[in-house]
């Protein structure tokens, strides 16, 4: 086969890819896909000549485009390529090309890997390699030819060449155990990975770690990881001390994937580990004197610390989550304790001395990208891991000795430390609450306005994850000091005074702050008139949270807060100030709510008449939009059947949203980002907010169909359809969770307004959709919600299937017990090759389908109420034998429920 012909018009396709010009690209494209379809043969083949082996003199980037536009071309389905003319089904080249011309072109990708001398070319060719390699074995048809190559690869003098094996290990962890005769024993196995992570070159080693990681996870039985698993990890951490800084940084974070799954493999050799991941994290020297560690600071720039800081971290809060007793208890609690100070000693150094920019920032919803996170996120994981007992003392070993520091740093950092670790330190946090009040309450009055608002923080956090405790027993003390802080100098500390508040009010008893009530009140009114706008917005939702804690108690200060909001409605209408009207709706609104119908119906027209103004006059990307959402379902579950007037205002928005479907995405073939999707069906990562904003309708529809029943008729038909087509909407769970919520409630709405009592079809329809839903579904637990949605819906009109639907719902369901069943069996088969980290996975997926027998039951149990046919009887009592047949396999440790 000749392609000699093709390689001008080839050539003149990757200039005018290469080029900027989308014309004369999307021209290219064209043309490209012409060819292919015409000669997909001839085409492979030049493309891999050009890429591999440099045929036709081309330049380096043109080369790797050949190999890009060879992976991407081979295997996707082309428009107007087919195996079979009569079905016309679209074929990936591939597919439809001889077995021959297959091996030429493998040949030619073997030559390319041994010769090749560039070492860009050669990473380029790697992923194409790799990218055939999974192409291929997905079609049972393992590359023979590649494994002999890397074998001798790993010989070569040449450490670009050494490279190779280990990327293709990285990228195809089965190659040498799938594309070969006779697989590769494991020790085998890990002897070649052991010489590669001792390799004289970096990169090599670096590689060598990545295919060690890939290998363990994907490319060997349970027992074989066990059997070279911890020694090759071992031997990774002892390699990573000769790497330098930037290297270092790749090589830890495949690690941190083996940290994340297979946890046993680091508890043989912790000893070795743990001192030298501790000793990364150890941060620059700042400009305290506190000493935070054992650790000498590291001499490396901050940033290129953080890279390496990071992985290392993140695998010891793996461990600490995965497996806390071995953490916890090793050299009696070293890793806590010096972790704790470690991070601390981060947080402190990341912040600049001068603050002057926080205290001039005005807009807060703006995310501050300089803040460091990082150490807070990382304490509340560990406290989560261990528990209170092992970081409540570590902890305090820092705080105190940090709160008397001059660096308003320590002090801040002490404080947001004890905020972070609340939540997973709460039971052993509880009892001592009295006495951490009494370490933290001077900085109430620190000098630094910023100790101050994390005093705040901590207090906050504190009245959040108490269950409480704080609300109950320390009520007093916590109203005192905001009060007096909703006083401060400085703006952003009574923003957050107030934002403390509203963390108080989410659990409270109206006998804690019977007697601040009107003091808080006035308080904060006076905080909104003074401004400015970020103060203002938390002024109101705060204002929303002390009227719902204070329900019909609120009623003296209703009328000064509702005016309030209405004039904001009504006059607050510059851009700068959507969030503000954001605010004064939902304040309104839930204000209205906790103080009764009664009292809110004389405003409730007002102000759905100023928010029908706003919601005309939406622009895109709006804020208004969410909260205009919230605040006419808190409005019509205020006012019940009153609401009615105002739904012609509200469900159409709410359909238009749930109509949304993202658009396709054209993706290009010769783009050179690794990450571009495939799929035509990928979706734009901008479409996130739209998908939001559609599942937000679907479940505020739910509320209204709920609410309103019968009265939401004229919308039924059209919700309706929505709600059966996101059942199986495969862009968003979020969507098809919120649809099978939302058929229940519609079927109720036909129920009520009677308007389907002359059209059975309708009925017949839905169960059927929802049937075929429950057919085509694979995850157990999206499985579960359509039969309970199934199972509600059914009791909702109350009436017996036709007989062709209950068989087709028994079919299905005997599928589904029949799958369940076998995937079942497997895991026991597989068992004995699982370790742990596999058998918590398997465990979690058993935990699912278990939900689904559930639902299962639940559905034919509904199923027998309204049919009375004895052989439909004597089916479903089979199913239900069937489904108490499933529950009993699988592995050890699931439900194992109950017969009915």
């Amino acid at each position: 086969m000749s392609t000699e012909y093709l390689m001008g018009d080839v050539g003149n396709v990757l200039e005018a890819l290469l080029g900027t010009a989308d014309g004369p690209r999307q021209e290219a494209e064209k043309h490209l896909r012409k060819l292919t379809v015409e000669t997909p043969a001839e085409i492979l083949l030049v493309l891999a000549q050009i890429g591999a082996q440099g045929v036709g003199g081309f330049q380096l980037d043109h080369r790797l485009l050949a190999l890009i536009l060879l992976r991407r071309l081979a295997f996707k389905p082309i428009s107007g390529l087919f195996l079979n003319s009569t079905s016309q089904h679209a074929t990936a080249p591939f597919d439809v090309i001889r077995e021959t011309t297959r091996g030429r072109i493998e040949t030619v990708l073997c030559a390319g890997l041994k010769d090749e001398m560039d070492t860009r070319m050669r990473k380029g060719l790697g992923k194409c390699a790799a990218g055939w390699v999974q192409e291929s074995s997905a079609r049972h048809r393992p590359l023979l030819a590649l494994p002999p190559v890397l074998l001798e690869l790993t010989t070569s003098p040449h450490p670009f060449h050494r490279f190779t094996p280990f990327q293709l290990l990285d990228m195809t962890p089965t190659l040498l155990v799938d594309s070969v005769s006779d697989p590769l024993p494991a020790p085998q196995l890990a002897q070649i990975l052991l010489a590669g992570m001792n390799d004289p070159s970096v990169d090599v080693r670096v590689e060598a770690i990545k295919a060690v990681r890939s290998v363990l996870m994907e490319g060997v039985t349970g027992k074989e990881r066990e059997e070279i698993g911890a020694d090759l990890l071992h031997q990774a951490f002892r390699s990573l001390p000769r790497l330098p800084p930037e290297p270092l940084s790749h090589a830890l974070v495949p690690l941190v994937d083996l940290a994340s799954v297979h946890p046993n493999l680091y508890l043989p050799t912790l000893h070795d580990i743990l001192p030298y991941l501790l000793s990364l994290i150890s941060p620059p020297s700042g400009s305290t004197n506190h000493q935070f560690s054992p650790y000498p600071p590291s001499n490396l720039p901050t940033e290129q610390w953080e890279e390496i800081a990071n992985p290392a971290t993140e695998i010891l809060l793996s461990l600490c989550e995965l497996r806390p007793g071995q953490l916890g208890e090793w050299e009696n609690g070293k890793v806590p304790r010096e972790l704790v100070g470690l991070l601390i000693g981060r947080q402190v150094g990341s912040f600049d001395e001068d603050c002057q920019d926080w205290l001039d920032t005005t807009n807060l919803d703006e995310e501050d990208e300089d803040y460091p996170v990082f150490a807070e996120e990382a304490l509340d994981r560990l406290a989560n891991a261990l528990g209170g007992t092992t970081i409540l003392p570590a902890l305090s070993n820092q705080v105190e000795s940090l709160l008397t520091q001059q660096d308003w740093r320590c002090r801040y950092c002490a404080l947001v430390a004890i905020a972070a670790v609340a939540e997973g330190c709460l039971e052993e946090l509880q009892p001592r609450i009295r006495d951490v009040l009494r370490i933290i309450s001077p900085t109430a009055k620190d000098p630094h306005a910023r100790v101050r608002y994390a005093f705040l923080q901590c207090i906050g956090q504190l009245c959040s994850d108490c269950e409480g405790t704080m609300q109950k027993e320390y009520a007093d003390d916590v109203l005192q000091v905001c009060l007096a802080l909703l006083e401060d100098p400085v703006t952003r500390v009574r923003t957050h005074s107030a934002a403390c508040l509203t963390n108080f009010f989410q659990d409270v008893e109206l006998e804690s702050f019977a007697s601040y009530l009107d003091s808080l009140v006035r308080s904060l009114m006076t905080q909104f008139q003074a401004g400015p706008l970020f103060l203002q917005e938390q002024v109101l939702a705060t204002m929303s949270n002390v009227a719902l804690g204070a329900l019909e108690s609120f009623a003296p200060y209703y009328r000064d807060v509702m005016d309030l909001n209405v004039h904001t409605l009504a006059t607050a209408t510059s851009e700068a100030q959507q969030k503000l009207q954001g605010r004064a709706m939902e304040c309104a609104t839930l204000i209205g709510s906790a103080v009764g119908k009664a009292t809110f119906a004389s405003d409730a027209v007002k102000l759905a008449q100023l928010m029908i103004t706003i919601q005309n006059n939406l622009q895109s990307d709006d804020k208004r939009s969410a909260y205009l959402m919230d605040a006419w379902t808190s409005l019509c579950q205020t006012l019940g059947d009153d609401f009615e007037p105002f739904l012609p205002q509200v469900i159409p928005p709410l359909l238009e949203a749930a109509s949304y479907k993202p658009p396709k995405m054209d993706v290009l073939l010769s783009s050179f980002e690794e990450s571009t999707p495939d799929s035509e069906d990928a979706l734009v990562a901008s479409n996130t907010s739209e998908m939001d904003e559609k599942v937000q309708a679907f479940e505020n529809l739910t509320l209204y169909a709920f609410t309103m029943r019968g009265k939401f008729q004229p919308w039924l038909m059209k919700s309706m359809e929505l709600s059966l087509e996101g059942l199986v909407d495969k862009h968003s769970e979020g969507v098809r969770e919120a649809a099978a919520f939302l058929v229940p409630g519609l079927l109720q709405v036909a129920k009520d307004s009677r308007v389907w009592n002359d059209s059975p079809n309708n009925l017949i329809e839905v169960f059927q959709r929802v049937i075929n839903a429950m057919t085509k579904e694979t995850d157990p637990s999206f499985l579960a919600l359509l039969y309970k949605s199934f199972t509600d819906s059914l009791h909702v009109i109350s009436l017996s299937l036709p007989p062709q639907l209950s068989t087709l719902l028994l079919k299905t369901t005997e599928a589904h017990l029949r799958d369940l069943e076998s995937r079942r069996i497997d895991r026991e088969l597989q068992s004995e090759y699982m370790d742990e980290a596999d058998r918590e996975i398997y465990m979690e997926e058993q935990e699912d389908e278990d939900s689904a027998l559930d639902q299962i039951e639940n559905a034919l149990f509904m199923v027998l109420q309204f049919n009375e046919d004895g052989a439909m009887e004597e089916k479903v009592e089979e199913l239900k034998r069937l489904k108490g047949e499933v529950r009993k396999r699988g592995l050890d440790g699931g439900e194992g429920g109950e017969e009915i």
